[in-house]
């Protein structure tokens, strides 16, 4: 869990100085600050767990720095980095004045700069960051978006949504005004950093200012059309060992009280008479399953009541339509301790296929 401290204005926090250890990834440029004469930069760092940390250096008004020449030296040697005597607050790191960068030899590569298909890039993780070889297919017109800065000031800013596609999938890209110059309608490219985005089970991707663009021969036979659902199913086998109700807890509205009667489509308050019809689309449909494996992994997921019915269809003589038979303790213990084949979604944890299996 993540725990946040209350802060204390005009309070500075000491912290101790840390390391970071993994690859050079990316170095930007040194710039101008906006609002002096000052300068900084950035680089990025991939770790052993394949995220990335960016850490910043601040200079002066004099836009060099030896360090910056160190870094450039570690990413073309292709060998890892020690980089010491980093400040970190609140997740955020910058060099100090003792900061070095040291090169060492690790297990272990930046997955990042690894070229991967648009179809391997569903088993990714939001925000990761990834690197393609692709074609350019579409192209849109500029469109506004607007951020907030903060409550006095608002900016607008202009993208493009992008279509790639590669030989097993096509998805969007989008991409910033800084970017709007570095491709062209059907050409093909190495596009190095790229930024992982899932949203509602589907995935897209974004530019950002350490993504570039390298020209490379252009591809041919590539995908057309877009596939950005993902669908992560596993399917294993185990044990019921408990099926159960979703835990809704029903309060009368009539007198607030707990005493409440319910059936599949009414709940009825035993105090003050008061009923109602129950809506059936929030979770009704759906059971709390839990299944242990036969490494004793215990599985807690949600199993259609569509699913329990062919399961208890497939135990008895007897068709069983009555829904009324999952208010029925007796009849879902039935199927405690039954032997099954059971696929399941990661991402929503919902059965979508189970049945009894038979071990020989």
């Amino acid at each position: 869990m993540k725990r946040t401290l209350p802060e204390k204005n005009n309070q500075f926090v000491a912290t101790n100085l840390v390391t970071i250890e993994g690859y050079i990834v990316h170095i930007n440029n040194i710039t101008k600050n906006n609002g002096n004469s000052n300068h900084h930069y950035s680089f990025l760092v991939s770790l052993e767990d394949q995220s990335t940390v960016r850490i910043i250096m601040y200079l002066s008004k004099v836009a060099s720095c030896t360090l910056h020449n160190q870094l450039k030296a570690s990413l073309r040697s292709g060998r890892g980095a020690s980089i010491t005597s980093l400040r970190e607050q609140n997740g955020q790191y910058t060099c100090t004045i003792s900061t070095k960068v040291e090169q060492k030899d690790y297990e272990f590569r930046p997955d990042s700069i690894r070229v991967k298909n648009l179809d391997n890039l569903k088993n990714e993780i939001n925000d990761r960051l990834c690197t393609v070889e692709v074609r350019i297919s579409n192209i849109t017109d500029e469109i506004p978006v607007i951020f907030e800065e903060n409550q006095f000031k608002r900016v607008q800013k202009m993208k493009k949504n992008v279509i790639i596609t590669d030989t097993t999938n096509a998805l969007e890209l989008t991409i910033w005004e800084s970017h709007f110059n570095r491709i062209v309608l059907g050409d093909s490219y190495h596009i190095r950093l790229l930024k992982i985005r899932i949203f509602n089970d589907q995935i897209s991707l974004t530019a950002t200012a350490d993504t570039s663009f390298i020209k490379i021969e252009d591809l041919q036979e590539t995908v057309n059309e877009i596939d950005n659902n993902i669908d992560r199913c596993q399917t294993l086998r185990g044990k019921i060992m408990s099926i159960e109700k979703n835990s809704d807890q029903f309060a009368c509205q009539g007198c607030g009280g707990l005493n409440i009667t319910e059936t599949s489509n009414i709940i009825a308050c035993n105090d003050c008479h008061s009923r109602l019809f129950k809506d059936t689309s929030i979770n009704d449909d759906n059971l709390k399953i839990m299944i242990s494996t036969v490494n004793n992994q215990e599985y807690n997921l949600k199993i259609p009541k569509s699913l329990i019915i062919n399961l208890l269809n497939v135990d008895k003589t007897f068709s069983i339509e009555n829904t009324d038979i999952f208010y029925n303790e007796s009849s879902l213990n039935n199927l405690l301790s039954t032997d099954v084949q059971f696929t399941y979604s990661e991402i929503t944890g919902l059965i979508t296929d189970v049945a009894i299996y038979i071990q020989h």
